[in-house]
């Protein structure tokens, strides 16, 4: 399995946090969300490609930065979206896939999870068969966010300003969907690479907020401060549809 990491926007949303640097090189604590969403990858993706546009340069510095601290993770390349400013992130996962074949982990630049929920998701996929992909939702029905509406049988069927679950920002796509996902992907250059899920096979699995952590404005920084390192909940492991 592939890690796809999408760190090619700049994160209007942060201001002039984000004024020098892409959000996902952003550092909480001491390290970038890219540093803690590459270790968290090293027990389930065998290597990573990583998607960068907005400062790509210093996206670049902090790459090496992270690689000379020698930290485990899997091995790393990268994919430079020079027009970034023009699409959407479903492009920048276009570009990601079409050089992959592989099953590929798919995870927002700006989202961190707990390495025990990575693993959850994977299993979610390997049980689901080699036929869908799956898309971590948050639980509860929303109207907030665009969203994901599933069936009765969690299978995957909408996806837009609708009622329905919050996308967690992680997902894997599985190798046989690689060239029907591009394809979306393709007519939906300029908006969000979920699209993907209801026009591919696709199933959910449950990501608990106790080990999820997005970040899109200043003030969220402030909050992942007090909540890293994430770890996985008791509540996490006592949800009945932990694993759905």
């Amino acid at each position: 399995m592939r890690g796809v990491i999408l760190a090619a926007g700049r994160g209007s949303r942060m201001g002039e946090t984000t004024d020098d640097v892409p959000k996902a090189f952003l550092e909480v604590e001491g390290r970038t969300l890219y540093e803690r969403q590459r270790a968290a990858l090293a027990g389930v993706a065998d290597a990573v490609t990583v998607v960068l546009g907005y400062e790509a340069e210093t996206a670049r510095e902090r790459l090496s930065s992270a690689e000379a601290r020698g930290e485990r993770a899997p091995p790393t390349d990268t994919v430079v979206l020079d027009d970034w400013d023009e699409y959407d992130n479903a492009e920048s996962l276009r570009r990601a896939l079409v050089g992959i074949d592989d099953d590929a982990l798919v995870l927002n630049g700006d989202v961190v999870l707990a390495p025990r929920t990575l693993g959850r998701v994977v299993r979610r996929f390997e049980e689901v068969g080699p036929a869908y992909n799956v898309v971590g939702c948050l639980p509860g029905v929303q109207n907030d966010h665009t969203a994901i509406r599933c069936d009765d049988a969690d299978e995957v069927t909408d996806y837009g300003e609708i009622p329905g679950r919050r996308h967690a920002g992680v997902g894997v796509v599985a190798r046989r969907n690689l060239d029907d996902a591009t394809d979306v992907l393709a007519r939906n250059a300029d908006d969000w690479y979920p699209h993907l899920y209801p026009e591919t096979p696709t199933k959910r699995v449950v990501v608990s907020p106790d080990a999820h952590l997005e970040i899109n404005r200043p003030a969220d920084l402030e909050r992942a401060r007090e909540r890293l390192p994430l770890a996985r909940s008791s509540a996490e492991l006592s949800r009945p549809d932990a694993v759905r």
